[in-house]
């Protein structure tokens, strides 16, 4: 769960004991007006999407039950500020599947993406360190199909590169697609990365990609990882690690088990939903609460050093 919705989280809680009744005014003083029209259409158009889409097989009834029940009994009648209709969704949701991947997002900008209030901006860095070991970080939230090719420039500067370090520390959200084209670099073409399994129990394989700059299978890889790595990014690590392709580094990450995507439910509205769960294609395991364990435990201030200094033996 981010800051923002542990935030939002805790201050509807408050209000509903009565401790803070005059916050909710002033959270909502600056935002404009959604209409009754455009509340209860996206609430209708959640509602479609959950049942067709939500991973959980076992909260996706109780969901639309809710959700259903709030539009008859006049719970979303009139005109809601985005802070106040955030805050209601969002708990109802959590309330009955304690899921806190549902996160409603406004829809900003030119293009109409969603943005959420913490989503950081992404940027992959790249050098060349001594030795001719390969650096490359991940930073922030990467989405935009543009990251495919920023990806591709970022392999190619290290096709050179003796030994590789990937720095994931700072490693924000990621999509299916990015992380499947990430690991395509590193595994052979056609072999399976995971099973993913989507709504309704409709199960297909991921394969790896064909990809302009693959790296050789030889080639020594370090994952550097930290408490703050989550879903896409624990999925690369993890896969690289079952696969025996790279040594992991630093701390055990979040264990977030399950694929988000983003829905538009109106012009304004979007929602963060789980929608696939990966495993192990072969022995069904996962990362799933208890994360990717690193196979040298240190602490992530000291991961870098330690996985640089590994990366010299292995040269």
């Amino acid at each position: 769960m981010t800051l923002a919705k542990r935030i939002l989280l805790l201050v509807f809680i408050l209000n509903l004991g009565g401790l803070i009744p005059a916050l909710a005014p002033v959270l909502a003083a600056d935002e404009p007006l959604l209409s009754e029209q455009e509340v209860q259409g996206a609430v209708s158009k959640l509602i479609a999407v959950v049942e067709k889409d939500y991973i959980r097989d076992d909260a996706r009834q109780d969901i639309a039950e809710l959700l259903n029940a709030a539009l008859q009994q006049g719970e979303l009648n009139g005109s809601f500020s985005f802070g106040r209709l955030k805050i209601k969704l969002e708990s109802m949701l959590y309330s009955v599947s304690q899921d806190s991947n549902f996160e409603l997002l406004w829809q900003s900008g030119l293009n109409g993406t969603a943005m959420a209030a913490d989503e950081l901006p992404g940027a992959l860095q790249t050098q060349m360190l001594d030795g001719g070991i390969g650096y490359l970080a991940v930073d922030g939230d990467l989405f935009d199909e543009q990251w495919r090719a920023e990806m591709d420039k970022a392999m190619a500067f290290l096709s050179d590169s003796k030994a590789i370090v990937v720095d994931l520390r700072s490693a924000g959200m990621s999509s299916l697609p990015l992380s499947q084209h990430f690991l395509s670099h590193f595994m052979p073409v056609g072999q399976p990365l995971s099973m993913v399994t989507f709504a309704h129990q409709q199960r297909t394989p991921l394969l790896a990609q064909q990809v302009a700059n693959p790296v050789s299978g030889d080639k020594p890889l370090f994952i550097v990882t930290s408490p703050f790595i989550a879903g896409s990014w624990e999925f690369v690590a993890f896969t690289l690690q079952q696969a025996d392709r790279a040594t992991i580094v630093g701390m055990p990450t979040i264990g977030l088990g399950y694929m988000t995507t983003v829905g538009k439910l109106s012009e304004h509205l979007s929602m963060v939903m789980a929608y696939a769960e990966l495993q192990h294609p072969q022995t069904g395991d996962s990362w799933k609460n208890s994360g990717v364990i690193p196979d040298v435990q240190t602490d992530a201030d000291q991961a870098m050093s330690v996985a640089l200094k590994l990366a010299r033996v292995a040269l």
